[in-house]
């Protein structure tokens, strides 16, 4: 007799997981006529298992499994340029304010069964439930990894038929400087009959010329309970944006609705109320100054924040000006960018972006000296003068002695942050671990372009306030891909 759903001990977290990181399977149920457990990964949509695995029953009769190198093959950073989401120097399309899950996420089924003697016993038992698996990392300990609740706001609904937030959620970033919804300094809580943030607001310092992505696992959880969340509050329903002036009032409002038209979805009209599934459960958006979502940022604008909310019926609405059916309390955490004036002595800006420890991106702008260094290996040999395979013996001044075989060239760099804070320090922590950072040039060849880099610093000394006061970091890296040259 074949295995069964109780015979499926442990499996990965749902929702979601992370694929490094411990990802166990446990069997049980192991016939003492019977040789091995056997188990079979296959990716949603194909129809051939990626992995086939056999293993002898321990002395508790079970076997455990973990998948987590068989996850981390099928997983990668983003394909495609997504640190310069929706940046354009002429016209950005409107289908590129957004963008849904693109190489970063993978969905998979399990199946197993027992065999004897190199032939399996019974038909693989397919489990019916849909793993995913994000390419981020988790602590040896997190197991099962409770942690993805962080990540997905729980709602249920009213008497009156409103959305309703019992527990918020924060974005797929390693951001961790956040203020309360009450630290604002502007009239963030009552502008437009009001918006909020029950988890927090948080902050990132950008300049004018930055590119920014925020990343959400979109899906949300619905309580039973007596009243239910309407029907149609699925996942994110759209983005406030919002910008403040130096009167610290929000002097422009506007609404970017997360619909397939505008690069997300799985909706393609506001209320629609189609579940998040596949690719569409992460929603990445264009949030930097220089890739804004909405339009051209002001230059009247000293910060903005980005409100990602849910549907609500159009009755439940607090602000009698709006004719949109959405809430104006941030289900996940409030993006709020505070855009600094660069210095007129500053150097030239370089930003980097990382792939970060939730398996998407996070940015930040080094602000002083930027040092390019060109290290040159050569393959010399040496050439005689004259060409003995001539008439006669004849050299020529210009004739080259030691000639250049082959060389390899790397642009090596060296980069200075401004003064950070604690904040920021751990932000810039996640990168000197990160696998995959991209830098953007603001000046040069490579102005204004995503170049993939590697971090030649080996090593990261944790900088605070309390034991260094000021303080910045210096990162050494050295592009990705060698300069061609020609032979001597």
């Amino acid at each position: 007799m074949a295995l069964t759903i109780n015979n499926l001990i442990q499996a990965p977290t749902t929702p979601f997981d992370m694929a490094y990181g411990a990802n166990t399977i446990t069997l049980d149920g192991i016939l003492p006529t019977q040789g091995k457990y056997a188990l079979q990964i296959t990716i949603v949509g194909q129809a051939l298992p990626i992995a086939d695995i056999r293993q002898s029953p321990n002395r508790f009769n079970r076997a455990i499994f973990d998948i987590q190198n068989i996850l981390q093959t099928q997983i990668q950073p983003t394909i495609d340029n997504v640190d310069g989401l929706h940046y354009s120097g002429t016209f950005a399309a409107q289908n590129t304010r957004m963008q849904i899950a693109n190489g970063e996420l993978v969905q998979y089924q399990i199946a197993f069964t027992t065999e004897t003697n190199g032939s399996i016993d019974d038909a693989f038992f397919t489990s019916p439930t849909i793993f995913t698996t994000i390419g981020g990392s988790k602590e040896y300990w997190q197991q099962p990894y409770t942690e993805g609740a962080e990540f997905i706001p729980i709602i249920d609904g009213t008497a009156a038929g409103c959305t309703d937030i019992d527990k918020t959620a924060r974005p797929l970033s390693d951001n961790t400087f956040t203020i309360a919804d009450t630290e604002t300094g502007d009239d963030f809580l009552t502008a437009n009959g009001g918006y909020s943030s029950p988890g927090g607001i948080d902050v990132q310092n950008v300049y004018a010329g930055d590119q920014n992505t925020k990343s959400f696992w979109q899906n949300v959880e619905r309580q039973a309970g007596p009243y239910p969340a309407n029907s149609a509050a699925q996942g994110i329903e759209g983005f406030w944006v919002l910008q403040v002036g130096a009167a610290n009032t929000i002097f422009n409002t506007a609404f970017l609705t997360n619909i397939q038209g505008n690069g997300g979805g799985p909706n393609t009209n506001i209320g629609q109320g189609l579940i998040p599934s596949g690719n569409f459960n992460v929603i990445t958006l264009a949030t930097g100054p220089a890739n804004f979502p909405i339009g051209i940022l002001s230059p009247s604008c000293t910060h903005y924040y980005i409100v990602p909310v849910l549907y609500t019926p159009l009755t439940c609405v607090t602000d009698e000006q709006s004719q949109l059916p959405v809430m104006g309390v941030s289900a996940w955490r409030t993006q709020r960018y505070n855009v600094l004036p660069i210095p007129c002595n500053d150097y030239d800006h370089i930003q980097f972006a990382w792939m970060n420890s939730e398996g998407y991106r996070d940015q930040f702008t080094f602000t002083k000296r930027n040092e390019k260094k060109i290290n040159t290996t050569r393959n010399n040999f040496l050439k005689e003068s004259a060409d003995y395979n001539g008439l006669t013996y004849d050299v020529n001044k210009q004739a080259r002695g030691f000639t250049t075989y082959s060389q390899q060239i790397r642009e090596v760099w060296e980069a200075t942050s401004g003064y950070m804070n604690d904040k920021e320090a751990a932000l810039i922590e996640s990168m000197f671990k990160s696998p995959s950072v991209n830098v953007r040039f603001s000046v040069g060849e490579y102005a204004n372009e995503w170049v993939p880099i590697n971090l030649i610093s080996s090593s990261y000394t944790e900088k605070t306030y309390r034991k260094d006061r000021l303080f910045q970091y210096t990162v050494n890296y050295k592009l990705a891909n060698n300069i061609q040259s020609q032979r001597g």
